[in-house]
């Protein structure tokens, strides 16, 4: 028999699995033809909430190569979805910048979200809600509180927690304006 904290921490990880590779999956793909990988549109994202970046900053939040990088945002050009640009700073390094497109595929794919989200989210009353929430929240801080890069994932959601940013109420690093 499984201990209650086992099974509890085997859930959370097949939900987040659930949430990401298959939700997201069949939401990338409903978004964008051809479909997206997740690396592909978390750069769209990232971009979408901070702006442009740099290509190696890019590979360094998402955990790959600098050539892997280069790779994805080589088929998000060809796509029409960023563009690169000179930084004026260093002419050395280019900035990859979101398109039009680009950012309408990011507002699809949170659309699209919303709406599947909905009916799930109608089977929870307000109080559950925000109980769930406080667990999740807790979770979340308990998970980083000995990690040292919680600042790469405000960078994939962009902070859109706002003051509720549980990243923010760790160490101050959430890259959201509105927390800072």
């Amino acid at each position: 028999m499984c201990s209650l904290d086992g099974v509890l921490s085997e859930n959370i990880r097949i939900t987040a699995q659930v949430i990401t590779e298959i939700c997201q999956r069949n939401t990338r793909h409903q978004i964008s033809d051809p479909p997206i990988s997740r690396n592909q549109f978390y750069i769209l994202n990232i971009l979408a909430k901070n702006g442009e970046f740099p290509i190696g900053e890019l590979a360094r939040i998402l955990d790959i190569s600098t050539a892997a990088a280069s790779k994805n945002i080589d088929r998000l050009v060809k796509m029409g979805f960023v563009s690169r640009r000179t930084n004026q700073s260093d002419r050395r390094s280019m900035e990859i910048e979101l398109t039009d497109d680009g950012r309408k595929i990011v507002d699809d794919f949170e659309q699209v979200t919303r709406k599947k989200q909905r009916p799930m989210m109608e089977n929870f009353t307000d109080q559950e809600k925000r109980t769930l929430l406080d667990y999740l929240r807790r979770i979340i801080r308990f998970t980083l509180a000995e990690e040292h890069q919680s600042d790469l994932i405000c960078l994939q959601c962009g902070g859109a927690c706002g003051q509720e940013c549980v990243i923010e109420s760790l160490d101050g690093v959430c890259h959201n304006p509105d927390t800072a």
